[in-house]
């Protein structure tokens, strides 16, 4: 699956997989050997140790501008265990979450310092043989302390090659958002994303990426989130992308009519004439919600991360307040969000994506000047590809423009997807039931799905930073 899946991003996306490492080593100066994550392995809690360097991924260091380490492909930090601050505290790599105790400072002296503890990292007792565990402890300037090398922050870094022809409709896009949709570009057709939308209320708001991780092994590429469900996103989201997935944000809004936010809100009837009027009372609570999610699309944004945002779901659907006008006032709708989120608030890692119901409608089409990438959805009971929902929306949206089915109960069976042609470019299957039934979505499909080399996991997500 790896291999299929980034050979393709490759030609689109400057890539570095299997053994070649992003960034560069960490070097004693005692020794002249790596920093290294012992045994080449990306757990969590896995330790680090020297070693003689290699050049292999888990020597590959990046020092980024918030003060972290980040190696394996910039998708887990150096980080000091339960934020222990105390000298002997053997360090470890963790997936990447901004916390304190992943934030290290280099000095001029050749150390790095914890930067809650002020200690140091040192090869435990002064030794140079290949396997000694780096610990923190309190800094001395001894040669086991210094170190050298590392490459700097990927705040500087290339945007992706021009052979991506993709154009964000934001000019101001991220080279984040820019180099998620070139990569989405490059796998419709030729691979689908595996998307899960969590929810927020049972077990808390992993039990579903750990009840596929249970039941696959692997961890899907996509995590859906939901304003509605979760106003306070932004921290998972970034987690979930520094972990090298993509996060797949929409929002229930309650109707500016009203004071419910949220799912229950969105069922009410509005008025989009007076939302979008300033100075009415429905304008300030649709920018005052506006406002509340572009906070939380910022925290991602300010933490090197990119989204694909899917507001106003299921356009065309008569259920959601968005919709209930017909597709000129959905429009017009669409179009104030988009330049009050890239121009008013300054959110530009946004990948934007126009989702359907399961009856495309052409009026409630935004259009090409603010729409990166189409969907629609379907909670058909079966696991067929969908064919006919997916041409219907594409004859909308455009031949070249990758396609996503947003929402889906049951997951489409890779075989039918492959064999009909029919190209979308992920699928996110709704929350708790409709994913641990077994009668929609039995377990051995999970496993056939999420196995299959056609399916793109998170593990196989390249470097998109």
């Amino acid at each position: 699956m790896l291999v299929s899946a980034v050979a393709v991003a490759s030609t689109l996306i400057s890539l570095h997989v299997a053994s070649a490492a992003v960034g560069a080593p960490v070097v004693s100066v005692a020794s002249s050997r790596c920093l290294d994550v012992t045994g080449n392995a990306s757990t969590n809690g896995t330790q680090v140790q020297i070693w003689d360097c290699n050049g292999q991924q888990n020597q590959g260091w990046v020092f980024t501008a918030a003060g972290e380490l980040r190696t394996f492909n910039e998708r887990k930090c150096l980080d000091v265990p339960g934020g222990a601050g105390t000298a002997g505290t053997i360090l470890a790599i963790w997936d990447c979450n901004g916390g304190a105790n992943q934030r290290f400072a280099r000095s001029s002296d050749g150390s790095i310092r914890s930067t809650p503890s002020g200690l140091c990292l040192d090869v435990t007792s002064n030794a140079t043989a290949n396997g000694t565990r780096v610990e923190l402890w309190a800094c001395n300037g001894q040669a086991n302390q210094r170190w050298t090398g590392g490459s700097g922050s990927t705040g500087t870094a290339s945007p992706p090659p021009s052979g991506c022809s993709a154009v964000p409709v934001d000019p101001a896009a991220t080279r984040q958002a820019r180099n998620l949709l070139c990569y989405l570009y490059s796998q419709s057709g030729n691979h689908i994303l595996s998307g899960q939308q969590e929810s927020t209320w049972v077990a808390g708001p992993d039990y579903e990426m750990n009840y596929l991780y249970a039941n696959t092994g692997r961890y899907p590429a996509v995590r859906g989130l939901d304003m509605g469900d979760s106003p306070t996103f932004g921290a998972r989201a970034l987690a979930w992308w520094n972990s090298g997935g993509i996060p797949m944000v929409g929002y229930h809004m309650g109707s500016p009519a009203q004071d419910s936010d949220g799912y229950a809100g969105s069922q009410m009837r509005g008025d989009i004439n007076a939302a979008l009027t300033p100075g009415t009372a429905d304008h300030t609570r649709l920018t005052r919600r506006l406002d509340a999610v572009a906070a939380q699309l910022k925290v991602v944004q300010d933490g090197g991360g990119a989204v694909l945002w899917r507001p106003y779901h299921e356009a065309g659907g008569t259920w959601f307040w968005w919709s209930m006008e017909g597709g000129a006032q959905y429009v017009r709708l669409w179009q104030f969000t988009f330049n009050y989120l890239t121009r008013t608030k300054g959110i530009h890692n946004l990948v934007w994506l126009h989702p359907y119901n399961g009856a495309p409608n052409a009026s409630f089409y935004p259009g090409k000047a603010s729409v990166d990438v189409a969907g629609a959805d379907t909670y058909a009971g079966d696991h067929s590809a969908q064919n006919g929902l997916y041409n219907a929306t594409r004859a909308i949206a455009g031949g070249g423009i990758p396609i996503a089915l947003h929402e889906n109960g049951p997951i489409p069976d890779p075989a039918q997807l492959q064999s009909t042609g029919t190209r979308w470019v992920l699928f996110n299957t709704w929350h708790t039931t409709w994913l641990t039934n077994t009668s929609t979505n039995p377990t051995a499909l999970l496993r056939t799905v999420y196995t299959s080399a056609y399916v793109v996991t998170r593990d196989e997500v390249p470097n998109l930073r």
